[in-house]
């Protein structure tokens, strides 16, 4: 079966440039300020992994280590 959503030609919009994957990113969930990595682009939003120093985070365990963030809510590491 066919699925509707083809990934191979999703298209980020223009906040999402800035963005590829395994870009370095920082950005704010519950309240609470993380790092973490673009594991995968969206169209709107990125997948995060977050950086290994919160792997005991309660936020980030409740996440299982990976959230879905706006690409006007994350932040470039340089």
């Amino acid at each position: 079966m066919l699925s509707h959503f083809d990934e191979k030609n999703l298209e980020v919009n223009e906040k999402g440039i800035p963005f590829p994957a395994n870009t370095r990113v920082s950005f704010e969930t519950n309240n609470e300020f993380f790092t973490g990595v673009v594991e995968k682009q969206l169209k709107n939003s990125a997948i995060i992994k977050f950086d290994k120093e919160f792997i005991k985070n309660e936020t980030a365990e409740e996440l299982k280590q990976k959230v879905v963030i706006s690409y006007a809510g994350l932040e470039l590491i340089k």
